[in-house]
């Protein structure tokens, strides 16, 4: 039997929350320890504290150093908090590659700090491997003959939010996982650059680049999800799509929900999954968030997630920047219970039985169309 990699997760934070909640999908993997530095307040607590969300049966440590002995690699991860790379990340990752361990990087760096870490990974016979910006699977074939959209004949759903800090990658990991254990084939474009690491496709790199018409995104986008169909076979498609869909005002433009935009005109959703911060809406709120999709988007919205963030409206006008609050969840859960008159369900992923729900919902709805079929 093959052993497992034990993963050492650095600096742990609600980042890293919905894959330790899903931490199974990780094949070859196994999560040995977490660390966070001193000062925020998760030294001896459980991981679910991160994210507010229930326990998760696992105690976060600060000692990072002694808890190398612990792991065969480590995994640098971005932070939601800020945090310092030269005074905090840097030299942690020489230690750790000096003690002989494997190195994973989600981290945004610079290409002269990765070719140097790969230059001294490479001499201390240890791995480097980076997961810092998109990857592409499919996307080197992608033929553009013309304008016309190509028919997706697989079930799509679309998990999408209002904004980041939504909820929406626990959203993704918790239908892939419910799903198959339904016994269905799944293929899936994420919203993290590191997806393959749970074994499907990030968001492919080409929406992101400059140099390539918004048209031809759309259409490439388009190419790329039929590719899958065809070479995948799934039952159904889930994409996850960064970013949130439409500014808040002139100053926080959440990049104009121009992905949400593009994506929604290469390929048609048959179940969408439209995650948002908490606030106290009104029961008729979501029907006016569902007619602003549908008319802004073209679709309607078959469930509300809650997510149990709350946007710091305060914070962002007197400091200028973008915070959230976080919640704990059973609150969300409690207030979710005022909105059962909805026409549309409201959820929250983060409740074990909505989480059931959200995915048993899906698969009645797919499977009046009789093109999902278990495998």
């Amino acid at each position: 039997m093959v052993k497992n990699e034990r993963l050492l997760i650095y600096p742990y934070n609600i980042q890293f929350s919905p894959i330790l909640r899903h931490k199974d999908l990780l094949k070859g993997y196994e999560i040995s320890c977490l660390v966070s530095p001193n000062g925020w307040g998760y030294t001896g607590k459980d991981a679910g504290i991160a994210d507010n969300g229930p326990d998760i049966g696992m105690t976060v440590s600060s000692d990072f150093e002694d808890s190398l002995g612990l792991c065969d690699t480590v995994v640098f991860i971005d932070s939601y908090f800020p945090l310092d790379f030269k005074k905090n990340i840097y030299n942690k990752i020489k230690m750790a590659i000096k003690s002989k361990k494997n190195i994973i990087c989600f981290l945004q760096l610079e290409t002269n700090i990765i070719t140097e870490l790969e230059c001294i990974c490479r001499y201390e016979g240890v791995y480097f491997k980076y997961y810092g910006r998109s990857q592409d699977v499919l996307a080197d074939n992608i033929y553009i003959e013309n304008e016309n959209i190509e028919e997706i004949n697989t079930p799509i759903v679309f998990v999408i939010g209002l904004a980041e800090r939504t909820n929406k990658f626990e959203i993704q990991l918790a239908l892939r996982e419910k799903i198959h254990e339904l016994g269905y084939k799944i293929s899936q474009v994420g919203t993290r650059t590191y997806c393959d690491m749970m074994g499907f496709h990030s968001f492919p790199s080409f929406m992101l680049e400059s140099n390539i018409s918004e048209v031809n995104k759309i259409l490439m986008f388009n190419r790329f999800i039929k590719k899958i169909e065809d070479t995948e076979n799934p039952d159904i498609i889930i994409i996850g799509v960064p970013g949130g869909i439409m500014p808040y005002n002139s100053t926080y433009t959440n990049k104009f929900g121009i992905l949400a935009f593009e994506v929604s005109q290469a390929v048609l959703p048959d179940f969408v999954i439209f995650s948002m911060f908490y606030e106290d809406y009104k029961v008729d709120g979501f029907e006016f968030y569902n007619n602003s999709l549908k008319y802004k988007l073209g679709f309607n919205i078959d469930i509300f997630n809650i997510a149990n963030a709350q946007f710091d409206w305060v914070r962002a006008y007197e400091e200028k920047r973008i915070s959230h609050i976080s919640l704990d969840y059973k609150a969300i859960s409690e207030k979710n219970k005022g909105y059962s008159q909805s026409n549309i369900p409201v959820l929250n992923i983060l409740d074990e039985n909505d989480s059931d729900k959200i995915a048993k919902l899906l698969i009645e709805k797919l499977s009046k169309y009789g093109d999902v079929e278990i495998v």
